[in-house]
């Protein structure tokens, strides 16, 4: 009793302790508990009180507990990210001996007030029900109920290749709860001697060469006597093994498509992961032979330019037959025919809902790897998904390269997931930008079974991809212009394609060997044969006229004194002739017309002699609304003292952040020098060449179309005409497409591109 007669002012009152009490009423099942305050002398008067039950009667105070709740299993976990097992015929496999246990606790007490609780693991081999070990956990205040905090303990040295088990429970400070279940581990740190065995009937082991860059072969790993092998780790030319194969049974051999991206000696690096986590070294287990890349399986040039049929230059008894509406236009790709550089070539154009081009049968198995590429024109008023190339299944397409109307306008490669009417081509890869409308586009799609992705690239730059777990194989016709889908022809083009191609392997948009000049074949294809798309010669001796020789007719006017303008300068170098303008009259020439697409990738070449001059001097540009989109040109402003290619961010006035690609050294004025740059559209960068020298290029964020006249000795500059040339200029060309610095000597020389 505390306040009892030695601290006797009446301000204080007397207390004493119940609980023993409560528990006797509790035990004997009573049904009322009666407390009175009594002096051991009931006589005496030294130490009387007495409760004040109007004033101040008695209070009953109860300091009431929960103790922390039962652990529950789904909560109860190991350092090695495994939740705690119940089954002991089925417990965590562990290959640590030195183990982090965790528990969420809870107490509801913690809904009122703040609660501390510390955890209590303790653990035991289950062979012998002996203790191996306990360890407790600081206390911490627990997050407020339902809601709890974890708190861990470490045990170390545990025992190996026997089973443990472990369990937990908390104490608020009071009481202690409950255990929770058993959980159930067991610990074994033996790694795999070796990792597993390879083999591969499409890619034998050997120097004996066989298949493909790009081809996938498949490859069979077996367990190599890890019978409880749960996963294989893979990896091809490093030593990374990052590739997981994960096995629905323990050991079980798993065979699976490997793609080689480099020919010669292939090195598969590979290891085993058991079912404890132990892992074997990454090391060398296989070592195969790959040919070069391969040739298309089908090349569709589509040259003929007349009639209903156009064949296959790969294969000169595969035809395909024209069905419907279809005609011949220029094309995008052709062949050399003479001097002329007619690139372009023919292409088919359709415009009928049905009109298309099929074969007897089909051009690759779209089950296994493969590319398929085209250059398309897309016209206006398209209102449905149309594909340019695709080959028949049964009752859909194996694959459909075109347009996705119902996509937000974009281009599109994508592949069904199987050959039935019960469902839709979801895998689709699409452009990040819309299609543009009445332009040659080169559209490129690749499946690569190892890792599944179906992927698009449009003018050389990869764009989305997807993902095609199912691949399977079209057996019907292919088909340029439409599709199958359900059943049913559909997707007719609108417009016209060319030079289409097919690979049974994967185009890789990396170079086979390492080189500056090297670029990727995904790359090639979307720049080269370069397109002359104007070439003047500026050889002319009368008249306002100069004349395009390329087989575009896409003439320049003379805004000049065509006394004063021709028959005065000649190329020292090549000793071809050229035009004199007058700065002071700001000649130039023009025409009517763009050249280029200056949003894609071009090339543009000049010989040029300048005068010394104290401003922007412009020897060729292709103008916009405000501004010129290029500037082959003498940088003067700005403190320089240079050639330069150039390029404005913009067709704006007041547009800053301009792109210069500069020359290392000053010009040297009133000397034939030879000018040529290139936009690689694909890179995003520009590359001035002084004299066959490539000079440092500059990165080009987004490039904008240009579709004024070209003007060779000036440039727009803020919707005025600026930076007149002063001096002569011979043999200017422009192409669409990047020149080589071999291209590039070739046009130094007089000649054009062999391409």
């Amino acid at each position: 009793m505390t306040g009892g007669w030695a601290t006797c002012p009446s301000s204080t009152g007397v207390e004493f302790d119940a609980t023993a009490a409560y528990k006797w009423g509790i035990d004997n099942d009573a049904s009322h508990i009666y407390l009175r305050l009594k002096e051991r002398d009931e006589q005496g008067i030294s130490a009387w009180r007495r409760f004040n039950v109007k004033k101040n009667p008695p209070k009953l105070v109860i300091n009431y507990n929960h103790p922390p709740e039962k652990p529950v299993t789904s909560t109860i976990s190991d350092s090695l990210g495994g939740v705690c097992s119940t089954d002991q015929d089925k417990p965590r496999l562990i290959n640590d001996t030195t183990v982090t246990f965790n528990a969420q606790l809870r107490d509801r007490d913690s809904y009122w007030v703040g609660q501390q609780v510390k955890s209590r693991f303790e653990w035991k081999s289950v062979a012998d029900d002996t203790a191996l070990g306990t360890a407790d956990s600081a206390y911490v205040t627990v997050g407020k109920w339902s809601g709890g905090s974890y708190r861990p303990v470490t045990a170390r040295d545990l025992p190996e290749k026997e089973l443990i088990a472990y369990r937990v429970r908390g104490h608020d400070r009071s009481n202690w709860g409950p255990w929770s279940s058993w959980c159930f581990i067991e610990i074994d740190t033996t790694k795999p001697d070796s990792g597993p065995e390879v083999t591969s009937t499409d890619y034998p082991a050997g120097d004996e060469i066989h298949g493909s860059v790009g081809r996938s072969g498949e490859f069979t790993f077996a367990n190599n006597g890890v019978d409880q092998a749960t996963s294989y780790h893979y990896s091809l030319n490093d030593a990374s093994c990052s590739a997981e194969i994960e096995l629905d049974e323990p050991g079980q051999s798993v065979t699976v498509p490997i793609t080689p991206r480099r020919d010669g000696p292939n090195l598969v690096h590979a290891r085993i992961s058991d079912a404890y986590g132990n892992s074997s070294e990454c090391g060398l287990v296989y070592i195969f032979t790959v040919a070069a890349p391969a040739s298309p399986v089908s090349h569709v040039p589509l040259d003929e330019g007349e009639g209903t049929t156009a064949t296959d230059a790969m294969d000169n008894d595969r035809v395909l037959t024209a069905t419907g509406d279809v005609d011949w236009v220029r094309g995008r790709v052709g062949t050399n025919e003479g001097s002329t550089q007619r690139l372009e070539g023919t292409a088919m154009e359709f415009g009928e809902a049905s009109g298309h081009l099929r074969t007897d049968g089909p051009v690759v198995d779209t089950g296994q790897a493969f590319s398929v590429s085209a250059w398309v024109r897309l016209e206006e008023g398209a209102t449905e998904n149309l594909a340019a190339v695709a080959q028949d299944g049964d009752r859909n397409s194996g694959f459909y390269l075109g347009y996705q109307h119902s996509g937000g306008g974009r281009w599109v490669f994508k592949q069904a997931p199987r050959d039935t009417d019960d469902t839709q081509v979801t895998h689709r890869a699409l452009s990040t930008e819309q299609a543009q409308i009445g332009v040659w586009t080169h559209l490129l799609g690749t499946l690569d079974p190892e890792s599944g992705e179906v992927a698009l690239y449009v003018d050389g730059v990869k764009q989305g991809t997807a993902v095609q777990e199912t691949p399977w194989n079209a057996e019907g016709d292919f088909v340029v212009s439409g599709a199958k889908y359900h059943g049913e022809h559909i997707g007719t083009w609108l417009g016209a394609i060319d030079e289409v191609r097919v690979w049974d392997r994967v185009l890789f948009d990396e170079p086979f060997i390492e080189d500056d000049e090297a670029r990727s074949e995904v790359w090639e294809l979307a720049n080269r044969p370069t397109a002359l798309e104007g070439r003047w010669k500026l050889d002319e001796t009368e008249g306002t006229l100069a004349t395009d020789s390329s087989d575009q007719g896409l003439d320049a006017t003379l805004h000049a004194d065509p006394l004063t303008a021709w028959n005065q300068a000649v190329n020292e170098v090549t000793f071809a002739p050229g035009v004199s303008l007058d700065v002071a009259e700001q000649e130039h020439l023009s025409t009517e017309a763009p050249a280029i697409r200056t949003d894609r990738s071009y090339s543009v070449a000049a010989w040029v002699r300048l005068d010394e001059v104290g401003h922007n001097s412009t020897a060729m540009a292709q103008n916009g609304s405000d501004h010129s989109a290029f500037y082959l040109s003498y940088q003067h402003t700005y403190e320089h003292d240079n050639w330069v290619m150039k390029l404005p961010p913009e067709d704006r006035t007041g547009a800053s952040g301009w792109h210069r690609s500069l020359s290392d050294h000053s010009p040297e004025f009133g000397r034939w020098t030879h000018l040529a740059a290139t936009y690689d559209h694909a890179l995003g960068q520009a590359t001035l060449y002084v004299d066959g020298m490539a000079q440092a290029p500059v990165e080009i964020p987004e490039a904008w179309q240009a579709n004024g006249p070209v003007m060779i000795g000036g440039a727009l500059f803020e919707e005025e005409f600026s930076d007149p040339w002063a001096g002569d200029i011979s043999d200017v060309h422009l192409y669409q497409g990047v020149i080589s610095e071999d291209d590039i000597t070739q046009i130094r020389l007089g000649y054009l591109p062999a391409n």
